[in-house]
């Protein structure tokens, strides 16, 4: 757990400190905040796992899920700007007699193609971060005195580099509210956990715009 509030401490200071240095070097446009829902699809490994070394043999699942996602950008000029978000399974997963639950870090440059219109603007962006993959034995305790309880011990975490890029379509519903279709494709560093190190993501975000747009 230590681990895990250190590694969202140094994500949520490296997006501020981003923002902080950045604003004066450029004329600010416009600040943007947002929350959401993706999915995170990828095959199952094709090779069983020996999780408790007693030699039986479980299959892994493939990745799913509803991730919730919040984030930030800084639009810098017209065209360009700097962002991160952190996004992580809804639930814990099932995975081969244990439970998971993987989080993604995401720090991108963001670029927003000219358009005429100030209700629809696509942005494009490309960027690199880093993954956590947790996972936890789930035991039922049951006795006669306080009942049954489910007890969750983390087993061990794994980080992993990752790089992406996507885009998404910004549609502005009410001043400066708008909501976000996007896609992103996501490549992982060495995921043998799962069947291929890429992976593709698509959900909705609802977001609200500071400033110009």
């Amino acid at each position: 757990m230590k681990l895990r509030g250190r590694f969202v401490s140094l994500s949520t200071l490296l997006i501020a400190s981003l923002f902080v240095l950045a604003a004066p070097v450029f004329a600010q446009e416009s600040l943007d905040v947002y929350v959401g829902t993706v999915t995170n699809q990828v095959e199952a490994r094709k090779t069983p796992i020996d999780t408790f070394g007693n030699g039986v043999l479980y299959n892994a699942p493939q990745m799913t899920g509803a991730f919730p996602k919040f984030g930030a950008n800084l639009k810098l000029n017209s065209w360009f700007g700097v962002g991160g978000e952190m996004s992580w399974r809804a639930s814990k997963g099932d995975y081969a007699a244990l439970m998971y639950r993987p989080f993604f870090y995401d720090f991108y440059g963001m670029y927003t193609p000219p358009t005429k219109s100030k209700w629809f603007v696509p942005e494009l962006q490309a960027g690199m971060g880093a993954a956590n993959l947790r996972f936890y034995y789930d035991q039922r305790l049951c006795n006669n005195f306080t009942g049954c309880r489910t007890s969750s011990s983390l087993v061990g975490t794994d980080n992993k580099f990752t790089t992406h890029f996507g885009g998404g379509f910004k549609t502005f519903f009410h001043n400066n509210w708008y909501v976000k279709p996007e896609f992103k494709l996501r490549w992982v560093n060495d995921l043998f956990q799962f069947g291929r190190n890429w992976v593709p993501e698509y959900g909705l975000s609802v977001g609200y715009t500071f400033g110009g747009r």
